[in-house]
């Protein structure tokens, strides 16, 4: 059986994917993005009210095990033989802080989610994360950079892309990254 990915995906390592040229006197400039969406649509074949799982099956007899967040309340209205449309969003953005040393490192996060109901079968919940990281160290031979994050944890990144090495230069230390992860997970029900 297929696993879903995670309503909430663990923070992931920052990257320097790919990033514009700047000017010196910007404020805050995109450096990379990413977006995936995974959408699945099955029958209902079992429903585990107390461990909150629901197995789905697809048109081409694929299944798909769901694990539903306690406070959808979806599992209440759930029957076998429901047709149930899931899609899981994930979406990263990440910002180069040209000035130096505004603030430390910071993190926070939002979310929020509506609830099934009988009369509308629909959950959707979403998560959004804010990281501010700041460059600790850039190595140009190795062509690496270090990040410090909100608890004094570091990373080192190696930066592979040959475009993004000759624009390394460019950085500067205490300069900030900031990183926005964005999770969101609808479910709606059609009644068989």
């Amino acid at each position: 059986m297929k696993q879903l990915p995670g309503f909430i995906k663990n923070a992931v390592t920052v990257s320097l994917l790919a990033f514009s040229a700047f000017a010196a006197n910007a404020e805050t400039l995109p450096v990379a993005g990413d977006f995936q969406a995974n959408h699945y649509s099955g029958k209902v074949t079992s429903v585990d009210q107390k461990n909150h799982v629901v197995v789905l099956t697809g048109s081409e007899g694929n299944e798909v095990t769901v694990n539903v967040p306690e406070k959808a309340g979806t599992l209440d209205n759930l029957k076998v033989g429901d047709i149930v449309d899931t899609t899981v969003t994930h979406s990263i953005a990440v910002a180069l802080d040209t000035d130096i040393d505004k603030a430390a490192p910071t993190a926070s996060s939002t979310k929020g989610s509506a609830q099934a109901t009988r009369e509308d079968p629909q959950h959707e919940a979403f998560r959004q994360v804010n990281v501010q990281l700041k460059i600790k160290h850039i190595d140009l031979k190795k062509n690496e950079v270090t990040f410090e994050g909100p608890k004094g944890q570091q990373k080192t990144v190696a930066v592979e892309n040959p475009d993004i090495q000759a624009r390394l230069k460019d950085l500067k230390v205490n300069q900030s990254v900031r990183v926005t992860y964005t999770d969101s997970l609808k479910i709606a029900v059609r009644k068989s």
